[in-house]
């Protein structure tokens, strides 16, 4: 099953130049009996899994992390996350494709909580990704489980 995912605009900086397109996935997370769906931002300098924004930080309220670790992030230093794990999907047409369990790196400071989801290495490196920057498209080749 061939996935095709369009990039989004990105827009335009102070002095009219334009900002590039940015390459992205739909996702979804199953935490409980909740799912997280939406746009995730393909990042290949993050080296973990996913990196929630705070609609998805709020569905791990009570519930304990697997363990702790440090991460160097690019403006802070090196910064302290709890790991989650939650059954993750690609989400495309309506369809589920499973990409099993993958980590979530919740930060333990508030500032380091973004807008966006990133979804890293962690996970690129599982899928087979082609992104064409001429069509503005992500496409990906992956199994419906």
């Amino acid at each position: 099953m061939v996935l095709s995912y369009s990039y989004v605009r990105n827009g335009y900086t102070k002095y009219g130049d334009k900002i590039p397109n940015i390459p992205v996935i739909h996702l979804a997370l199953r935490i409980g009996k909740y799912i997280a769906r939406g746009l995730a931002i393909i990042d290949t300098g993050f080296d973990g899994g996913i990196y929630p924004n705070i609609d998805i930080i709020k569905l791990f309220r009570g519930i304990k992390p697997l363990r702790i670790i440090e991460f160097e992030h690019p403006t802070y230093g090196i910064c302290e996350f709890e790991i989650y794990q939650a059954e993750t999907y690609l989400y495309h047409n309506g369809k589920y494709i499973s990409i099993g369990k993958n980590n979530i790196y919740i930060p333990t400071e508030p500032e380091l909580i973004t807008e966006e989801v990133l979804v890293g290495r962690e996970i690129l490196n599982k899928l087979k990704i082609v992104l064409d920057p001429q069509k503005e498209v992500v496409v990906i080749e992956a199994r419906e489980t």
